[in-house]
């Protein structure tokens, strides 16, 4: 059980973590690409005289803003228009049925439940379905014919729409400086990895290369001379990543053996400050021709090819200075692609391609709405969520209209801002909204009340508030809502004569919104336990496809270096989750201190797992394999292993499986029969382990031993 000093700890971090400003994560340029369009249409509709339609193109421009920024860097654009429909669609039902409150609310309890399941897609998906409930229940309440809900609906469909034509032509600045600063993070957290202790997780690096993926992978950059530098440095990234994954493995076995390997971790530390000194190329802007050291430590070659009889200490340290020789050797190549693009600078112009429309993949759809179907058919975040959702928004609307609070659709939308599936991001994006909106009324009835401004100052209030909530909203998500708020009030200010008036009552429904979504929550929360086992059980499957795909590249049959990489990445994005689930199960109220234990012991087994899987995959890819040794065996019983682990985490029959130790003892004595290299067996006897721990952590009883 948690002690109080505990529990103040962590409420203390929130809050830091709340009010927290990452300078570095300021973004002015897309900033204003992502201001302009809100500020436009709200212009446009200004200067046509039609107030309305100027608050509603500029909040349906600014909704799809936001899920730019929540999909950030590359939104795609059918899902980009996608939300713009969704939300001119739910403004339509929610003001043809208006005046009859039966059916709105109906309306909206069904549109709220999808909007929740939609979670388990994502946060992008998450978000364009909190989108249409939020356009619902703020256009949904002007009650009139047809021909006003649909001329509303449009209004709010044709700022979307304007913003998303927006984005795609002017995404990018016209430099890879945004780029580069990412692929600079990316080396630099790699480095940091490699300094770290062997047991350290790799996820948090990881997650850092993936986003600076992101920043290069948007096809507008395709036109470009000087991105293919970039792209290769991100391609030696990813190897040098998985090389210090395998390391870190090989470090832990020997550290357990007791041996000392002094030597190679100060090699190890320098690729670490090659790693940096590559970050800082990428970070300066050295003159045309400049050229940067960038000092690549030399592993000596070595020894001779270990024998038989060489003891299990010196055969990993044999196999953990040939992954440093890959590192330097790609560090290498990396270094000669940065100090390429330092001395030419930026080549050629660039310009915004023409926006296309990718062909939508049908069968992706179809693999959606699947995972949609599951969700909602099982007890776990995303039904809970679906549900709490459809209660909690439609009674704050009804609670509100009872109490008769003047702009009470506040509530319903607090609460569809400040309830999500999981407790801790309803606390850090409740207590964020509470306090960004405070502070936001405060300053934008004090600056619309002292200045009384006319169309023209209230358009140039709309543009600063926008571009400084945009350009703020990776570094603080408070500071970000200080200035929606502000946003939001300086444009119903138009419509509005008493800005206190509105700011007060903007705060007290926040509030009230907020607490709301905080009692659903508690009153019905998200099981720790299933989420955890629900990962755990996806992990043992995505493990099991990447073990099998590198055990058949092992035995000879050539690797089909696309599938592996994508079995490797489905793993390493499991293994995340699975993570992010156990960290989760302890911020949830009442939550079990076992789940998160058994959690955590999962997650060291499966790890190392991986860790294996990789090892032997990297001998693999460079010819070390076991050609005439036959792994079917081995290869189907740890298809068996795992696949009865995640049986046993869903509470589903047990598989047959056989005794893994017993198949990798035969193995091992047909491998040294064969002549194959040692690495081979100490590799596999390691998976085993590693599977057979993961196992017993579950609480799952080994096979039955065969008899005859």
């Amino acid at each position: 059980m948690a002690t109080a000093g505990g529990v103040r700890a962590r409420w203390r971090d929130r809050a830091r973590s709340t009010v927290r400003l990452d300078a570095h994560l300021l973004a002015p340029v897309a900033g204003t690409v992502t201001a302009v369009p809100v500020v436009a249409v709200f212009a446009l509709g200004m200067v046509s005289g039609t107030t309305l339609g100027a608050i509603a193109m500029a909040i349906g421009a600014e909704l799809v803003a936001v899920v730019s920024l929540i999909g950030s860097p590359r939104l795609p654009l059918p899902l980009a228009v996608l939300d713009a429909l969704a939300m001119g669609g739910a403004v339509l039902a929610g003001a043809l049925s208006a005046d009859r409150t039966w059916l709105h609310v109906a309306v909206l309890v069904v549109l709220c439940a999808g909007a929740g399941l939609l979670v388990a897609l994502g946060p992008t998906m998450g978000a364009i379905g909190n989108q249409s409930v939020v356009a619902f229940v703020v256009f949904g309440r002007f009650a009139g014919s047809a021909a006003v809900a649909g001329r509303l609906a449009l209004f709010v469909a044709l700022g979307a729409l304007v913003e998303v034509v927006a984005l795609v032509a002017l995404r990018l600045p016209a430099t890879l400086g945004y780029q580069r600063r990412r692929l600079a993070d990316a080396c630099e957290a790699v480095a940091e990895m490699a300094r770290a202790e062997a047991g350290r997780s790799a996820i948090a690096a990881l997650q850092v290369v993936d986003e600076a993926e992101a920043t290069i992978a948007p096809a507008s950059l395709f036109g470009r001379r000087d991105v293919g530098e970039l792209r290769g440095t991100l391609d030696l990234l990813r190897r040098v990543r998985l090389e210090l994954t395998t390391i870190a493995g090989l470090r832990d076995r020997l550290g357990e053996l007791g041996a000392t390997t002094h030597d190679l971790d100060a090699l190890r530390e320098g690729m670490s400050v090659a790693l940096v000194e590559v970050a800082t190329v990428l970070r300066g802007r050295p003159g045309r021709g400049a050229r940067v050291a960038i000092d690549v430590p030399p592993v000596p070659r070595a020894p001779d090819s270990p024998s038989d009889d060489t003891d299990e200490a010196s055969l990993l340290a044999s196999r953990y200075r040939s992954h440093l020789a890959a590192v330097a050797g790609q560090l290498r190549s990396m270094r000669q692609l940065v100090n390429d693009l330092a001395a030419e600078g930026v080549r050629g112009a660039w310009s915004p391609p023409r926006p296309t429309w990718d062909r939508v993949d049908l069968d992706r759809v179809r693999e959606a709405l699947g995972v949609v179907r599951d969700a909602a058919r099982r007890d776990g975040p995303a039904r809970r969520h679906a549900l709490r959702l459809a209660v909690a928004v439609p009674g704050a609307s009804l609670l509100a209209a009872a109490l008769g609070l003047p702009r009470g659709y506040w509530v319903a939308l607090s609460v569809a801002f400040v309830l999500k599936p999981d407790y801790a991001s309803l606390v850090h994006y409740g207590v964020g909204r509470v306090v960004g909106t405070a502070v936001g009324a405060a300053v934008a009835a004090l600056v619309v009340g002292a200045l009384h401004p006319d169309a023209g100052v209230t358009t140039a209030l709309v543009a600063l508030c926008a571009w400084a909530a945009f350009s703020t909203w990776s570094a603080s998500f408070t500071v970000s809502v200080t200035f929606v708020t502000a946003l939001v009030l300086v444009l119903l200010a138009v419509a509005t004569p008493d800005p206190w008036a509105t700011a007060l009552d903007r705060l007290l429904d926040v509030s009230l919104g907020g607490l709301i979504a905080w009692i659903a929550y508690r009153l019905w929360p998200t099981p720790a336990r299933a989420g955890v086992v629900a990962a755990m059980a996806d992990l043992a499957d995505a493990l099991s496809a990447y073990a099998t795909g590198t055990l058949d590249a092992t035995a000879a049959v050539p690797p089909d270096a696309a599938a592996l990489r994508c079995a490797s990445r489905s793993a390493r994005v499991a293994w995340a989750r699975a993570e992010v689930a156990v960290g989760r199960s302890v911020e949830e109220p009442g939550s079990s201190r076992l789940a998160a234990r058994e959690g955590r012991g999962l997650l060291r087994a499966t790890i190392r797992v991986l860790r294996a899987t990789h090892a032997l995959r990297l001998d693999a890819e460079r010819g070390v394999r076991a050609p005439g040794v036959d792994l079917a065996e081995l290869r189907s019983g740890v298809a068996a292993a795992l696949a009865r682990l995640a049986a046993h985490l869903r509470g589903e029959p047990l598989v047959a499986a056989a005794p893994l130790r017993a198949v990798v003892e035969r193995v091992s004595d047909a491998l040294a029969a064969a002549g194959a290299p040692p690495s081979i067996a100490a590799h596999l006897d390691e998976l085993v382990d590693a599977v057979n721990t993961a196992s017993h952590v579950a609480g799952l009883a080994p096979p039955p031993v065969a008899t005859d």
